[in-house]
């Protein structure tokens, strides 16, 4: 989580009184089995309340950019951490596994469960891709995402335009 602290509440009123006034909260509906975390570090801090399906939240700084991509189950956030303003928050249409950034830190990877979504270093949204099947494997290669499903289909992807290698 790019060297963040993690710290967990017990409940919502806990998570709260920990936060400051202006503290991100990012946030599925209230519920008994929720998870409540906050994470932080020198130049930023997040709240999570989330419903623990055994997924943890994911966090990825990006300092020459000053963004931070965070996101936990079917939420997922760009926040510019200089200005502590979202530039946006989505629903995603299946859960977030992970959150990738190519070495040159330009492209942002939002890889879920049935979909993957590729975001520039800025926040701007350049593709996304559903699959039939549940995503098992993913890495990122050079300029590319190389995806596995479930049924065994392995897919390159060009992380510019999402075009097919």
């Amino acid at each position: 989580m790019n060297s963040f602290k993690l710290k967990r509440y017990e409940s919502f009123i806990e998570l709260k009184d920990d936060l400051k006034e202006d503290t991100i909260l990012i946030s599925e509906t209230l519920s008994d089995s929720n998870k409540f975390i906050k994470a932080n570090n020198d130049l930023f801090e997040a709240g999570f309340i989330y419903y623990d399906t055994g997924l943890q939240p994911q966090i990825k700084m990006l300092y020459q950019a000053q963004k931070i991509f965070l996101g936990v189950n079917q939420i997922f956030s760009c926040i510019d951490y200089m200005e502590n303003k979202k530039m946006f928050e989505a629903e995603l249409p299946s859960l977030l596994y992970d959150v990738l950034v190519d070495l040159d830190c330009i492209y942002v990877v939002g890889v879920c469960e049935l979909d993957i979504f590729v975001y520039q270093n800025d926040g701007t949204l350049l593709w996304n891709m559903g699959f039939r099947d549940t995503v098992e494997s993913y890495y990122l290669d050079d300029e590319s995402i190389i995806i596995e499903c479930s049924d065994g289909e392995r897919t390159t992807f060009q992380l510019d335009s999402g075009a097919v290698k």
